[in-house]
């Protein structure tokens, strides 16, 4: 399977939000940047390569995109109204430090880490950073609600030729 630009971002409609999420974007890079520098800079060197690649089989729309991309993330996903069971994120690489932003008018929500003893409140505006692939978690409320998953691929980096961030370290987490 090669990368290529989502189908949502190929429509002015998803260009568009892009725009809209770039001062978001900027301040959740910006704690990445803080708080695990080796997955920003990972990231960074992806949209970098990305810019520059011709390994993007569908690039409809790539060259506009980039001019307004400020996650240092290339992948994302938006998880809408939906409960998660415990799991792990299988696309996600193992040494990263994955980002999920919890935004809406909902109640009740949990996020759960079950192996490491978490069960806290979710709230919106809460974010969440995870070894999503080593880590299983799970996440449920009451209401309207989305989860801002941003988090490195696995199988990007080798055609991008950028190596995976270091693994993160206890002091990396516990501050």
């Amino acid at each position: 399977m090669g990368m290529e630009v989502a189908v949502e971002l190929q429509t002015p409609e998803g260009q568009n939000w892009v725009t809209k999420m770039a001062e978001t974007n900027t301040l959740l890079g910006a704690i990445v940047g803080v708080i695990h520098p080796t997955t920003f800079e990972t990231g960074a060197e992806c949209i970098k390569a990305i810019d520059s690649s011709s390994v993007i089989e569908k690039a409809e729309n790539l060259q506009q995109l980039m001019k307004v991309w400020t996650s240092p993330f290339p992948a994302a996903s938006i998880i809408n109204n939906w409960n998660t069971p415990l799991h792990r994120d299988n696309g996600a690489t193992f040494s990263s430090m994955d980002f999920l932003t919890s935004v809406g008018p909902f109640e009740h929500a949990k996020f759960k880490v079950p192996s490491l003893g978490l069960d806290f409140v979710f709230r919106s505006g809460t974010v969440v950073r995870l070894l999503r692939r080593i880590v299983p978690h799970g996440a449920e409320s009451v209401g309207e609600r989305f989860c801002y998953a941003q988090y490195l691929r696995e199988m990007i980096l080798a055609p991008l030729d950028v190596e995976g961030p270091q693994w993160v370290n206890i002091s990396d987490v516990i501050q």
